[in-house]
């Protein structure tokens, strides 16, 4: 019996350690199994999309999804010297290209909204909606500078896409991108609204401001197609994305979209308010450079001959310091106070030059052709960005 004891006593260190590895192990295998897996309450955040998220996605997908359409186009051939009639025999003749792209029914007399990009040069365009229905259509106008364009099919009885705001969205909200990517027609992807107010320069030299960024999912095709909230709205239209990214894609609000859109179909062009100046933000150096009291407004680094800044008198270096009575903190501050101006209207601007403040009136212009208004573009930051169809 004594023995027994000693025997107990002697092995009782090491039976304690085997359980306690024991439960050490449990414990390991529970966490390497993941939540619910072992038994225990999943955390919140490995949930996934809660089911009226996902039947919200589902909701909006349904209700947007009947009016993105399919757009065929058939570009004209790039220009090239005529051969003399004999040696014409011997060359063939340039083919058209053709390209696919995504657009909007965006009314009931059957204008679609899609980008510029996407019909520029257009011959012929072809579109299929979302039931297999084909019909031409006519392009009832273009604008290279916000890059939207509309085109209209002659059918009555069509699915339209309500559109919402985008500024009320706040980063992080749920979103849509609805479109025809590589062909695949009506293919919806899922991710949020990543940022607001990106700038990019296009490949034609024209700079896009204001636009959204996402990480839904946007690939070549998905151009003109749809950006939607989890209420079934539009709130923006695919635009470009970053070649050599991933989840980097760009919208164009649906505010500007829809404001571009009711012009064209309106008149048929787009009237863009004009100041004629690039410009850049007041940086420690350009303070120190020109002597300023503090680092508020922007720098005119450009004035374009005979625009109207031009002909109101603003030069090179005066640093615009307020517009109107609102003070100009930041860049976006002078570019938002021109757009909300007609063109023909009057803005009122106040300027430091040479230690001196002074007020200016400009008569806000139209904006010129894309190539002059390239030249123009504010001296801004910004990244150069693919179209997405």
């Amino acid at each position: 019996m004594a023995d027994t004891k000693i025997f107990n006593l002697r092995w009782a260190p090491f039976v304690a350690a085997a359980l306690v590895g024991c439960l050490f192990g449990v414990l390991m295998t529970a966490l390497a199994l993941g939540p619910g897996e072992a038994g225990l309450a999943a955390p919140a955040y490995a949930r996934g999309v809660a089911p009226e998220s996902q039947d919200a996605i589902i909701s909006s997908i349904r209700k947007v999804g009947p009016a993105v359409v399919n757009i065929n186009v058939m570009l004209r051939p790039p220009e090239e010297p005529a051969l003399p009639p004999p040696f014409r025999q011997f060359f063939e003749e340039p083919f058209p290209r053709q390209g696919q792209a995504s657009g909007v029914i965006i009314d009931a007399q059957g204008h679609v909204l899609t980008n510029n990009h996407v019909v520029q040069n257009a011959r012929l365009v072809q579109v299929t909606l979302a039931d297999g229905r084909t019909f031409k259509a006519s392009t009832v106008g273009t604008d290279p500078l916000s890059d939207i364009a509309v085109v209209r099919i002659a059918e009555d009885k069509l699915p339209v896409a309500e559109f919402g705001t985008s500024a009320d969205k706040p980063i992080g909200s749920w979103v849509i991108a609805i479109g025809n990517p590589f062909g695949y027609e009506n293919t919806a992807t899922v991710g949020v609204l990543s940022a607001r107010d990106r700038n990019l320069r296009a490949s034609t030299g024209v700079t896009l401001d204001h636009l959204l960024q996402t990480d839904a999912a946007i690939n070549p095709g998905n151009s003109g197609g749809a950006l939607v909230d989890l209420e079934g709205k539009v709130i923006g239209i695919p635009t470009a994305i970053i070649g050599y990214a991933q989840g980097i894609g760009f919208a164009i609000s649906a505010e500007n979209a829809r404001e571009a859109a009711a012009q064209l179909i309106a008149t048929g062009r787009v009237s863009h308010p004009w100041l004629g100046i690039a410009y850049a933000p007041v940086t420690a150096e350009v303070q120190k450079e020109l002597k300023l009291a503090s680092p508020k407004g922007v720098v005119v680094v450009q004035v374009v001959a005979g625009s109207p800044a031009d002909q109101a008198g603003v030069k090179p270096r005066d640093v615009i310091v307020r517009v109107g009575k609102r003070e100009v903190t930041e860049a976006d501050t002078l570019l938002e106070a021109v757009r909300a101006v007609k063109v023909g209207g009057k803005l009122p601007l106040t300027i430091i030059r040479d230690g001196r403040e002074m007020d200016i009136s400009v008569t806000i212009g139209e904006r010129p052709a894309p190539e002059q208004a390239a030249a123009a573009s504010p001296a801004r930051p910004g990244v150069s960005a693919l179209p997405a169809g």
